[in-house]
């Protein structure tokens, strides 16, 4: 018997959240980055994948260098329209502003957060009152509503 004549598993039903937990290491950001990109390309949303990706290296590199917490967490919802990711350090003192402009071409720092103000359709960020901070940001699906 061969699988070739199996039609392909139907998606599972979405609606559903993951939670990775991960050492605050230098490698971390690419790990995440590609479990989360793994995650919605299983679940048939191939068209976030990229512009996702980019947003949790961006967000996650964010918490590696600025906080000291031992572990980052990442928290994904997939949804009907869209998916939703939360990640949380131990910074809320140190809230972010939405970029104004983007960063001049020269500077070393700074070009995350236009990323996420540019790719993501929604962002927020702020004390979740445990002496933590969460950032979220939403991505929708193509044509959805």
């Amino acid at each position: 018997m061969t699988t070739s004549a199996l039609p392909p598993a139907p998606p599972p039903e979405l609606g559903v959240s993951y939670r990775f937990v991960a050492p605050r290491t230098a490698t971390t950001p690419k790990i995440l980055r590609d479990l989360v990109a793994v995650l919605v390309i299983a679940f048939g949303h191939e068209e976030v994948a990229e512009p996702l990706r980019l947003c949790v290296s961006e967000v996650v590199t964010n918490a590696y260098h600025y906080t000291r917490a031992a572990l980052i967490t990442v928290d994904v919802s997939l949804g009907s329209s869209g998916v939703t990711v939360w990640v949380n350090d131990d910074r809320p003192e140190w809230l972010p502003r939405p970029p104004h402009a983007a960063p001049p071409w020269r500077a070393e720092h700074g070009r995350g957060l236009f990323l996420l103000s540019r790719l993501a359709d929604r962002w927020d960020v702020g004390p979740n009152g445990t002496g933590t901070k969460r950032l979220a940001f939403s991505i929708d699906y193509q044509g959805a509503a």
